[in-house]
């Protein structure tokens, strides 16, 4: 009876499946090297990229999933692919309206309309259109925005190895996408965006670059060998604007009698006023004089680049994180403000800025000023 029952056990056992493909239909997602099936114990397992293979309703799902990690990822994107191949949620009435020419028909209106920064939004679609070429717009699924979103981390910039775009700047771009998508929703032509399936990029610390006493001296004596750069960044570290604000100051801008400048707004902001101190109203009246309202400064990036090259603070060839830049003197302006007890409100107004969180990062307190304020709890102590 025993052995009889081995035997009903041997022949019942499971068939193990030597054939990939028909495996495949069984598993879902797995893992390829090199054009093959790998499994956990190979030793190129963790350079192994997961795919999809899947059958359903007649139709062969077989592509990569290069952004994920894990399995689990893995079959999040399956069940995303799965979702956008055979629930036709997206597509809804109109199958023929391209991306490109939603985007010349309702986006760039809205781009206008809206004061958003114009400049920044034409390179975004520059690059989603190089990826995305003629698909319409109710072909696109959250894996296609996946895809695009990996063709931007590896564009290559051509002078360097390492990748042209930050995660950050990925993410602005994949944020416009989601807006055009949005917006084809308010249009009818989509039912739901599928950017909303997407995550963003995780994001490094915000830069934070200030110089040392010495690097500041250093760095003024090369500026003063150049009259108009010099005027440009005395501004700089005197008024809360950005270089583009800073160089479209007119004279008619300008109401010395009440102390205050118009300036232009960015990133979709109204135009608003902004105070000037003594120092900023001697330079701006120089300038008047001399006739150099607004800058005439063509060659300011190899001028002020060249300054900060002279002086030992910046290095021919150094990465971004090393060397100095134009929009770092903001955080030094912030820093200042702060140094002098400025109340943070004040400096939020100030930059412009729509919440604090953003001004922090202009303005985070240094080392020295922590010391003073936990020093100044001993001399309150002692009186």
């Amino acid at each position: 009876m025993r052995k009889a029952t081995r035997e009903a056990r041997v022949c019942h056992a499971p068939r193990l499946l030597t054939n990939v493909n028909l495996y495949a239909k069984h598993m879902s997602v797995y893992k390829r090297y090199k054009g093959k099936r790998v499994s956990s114990s190979h030793p190129d397992y963790s350079k192994a990229r997961w795919w999809i293979y899947k059958r359903l309703k007649g139709k062969v799902i077989h592509q990569s999933i290069p952004e994920a990690k894990n399995k689990q990822e893995a079959e999040l994107a399956e069940r995303q692919i799965i979702k956008a191949s055979f629930d036709h949620s997206y597509n809804v009435t109109d199958t023929t309206t391209t991306l490109a020419s939603f985007i010349d028909e309702k986006y760039r209106p809205y781009v206008q309309q809206n004061n958003v920064n114009k400049g920044a939004k034409e390179l975004y679609i520059r690059l989603l259109l190089g990826y995305f070429k003629k698909q319409t717009i109710s072909s696109i699924s959250p894996q296609d925005c996946r895809n695009c979103r990996t063709k931007l981390q590896t564009r290559q910039n051509k002078r360097k190895k390492e990748s042209e775009l930050s995660p950050a700047s990925i993410n602005r771009i994949m944020s416009t996408l989601s807006k055009i998508f949005s917006l084809a929703c308010e249009e009818g032509i989509l039912e739901r965006n599928p950017m909303q399936y997407v995550k963003a990029l995780p994001e490094p610390p915000p830069r934070r670059r200030l110089l040392n006493e010495k690097q500041k001296q250093d760095l003024w004596k090369e500026l003063e060998k150049d009259t108009l750069l010099y005027r440009l960044i005395i501004l700089a570290v005197n008024l809360p604007l950005r270089r583009g604000q800073l160089m479209a100051i007119t004279e008619d801008f300008i109401d010395f009698e009440n102390e205050q400048v118009l300036v232009i707004g960015s990133k979709g902001r109204p135009p608003r006023l902004v105070p000037i101190n003594a120092t900023a109203t001697k330079v701006l009246q120089a300038m008047i004089e001399d006739n150099q309202l607004p800058f005439p400064v063509k060659d300011f990036r190899k001028r002020w680049y060249t300054a900060l090259r002279n002086a030992g603070i910046n290095k021919k060839g150094g990465t971004r994180e090393e060397n100095y830049h134009f929009h770092d003197l903001r955080s030094y302006f912030a820093s200042e403000l702060i140094r002098r007890n400025t109340n943070p409100l004040i400096v939020q107004n100030l930059f412009a800025h729509s919440d604090m969180s953003i001004t922090t990062v202009y303005a985070q307190t240094d080392a020295q000023l922590m010391l003073d304020a936990v020093k100044r709890l001993d001399r309150d102590r002692d009186d």
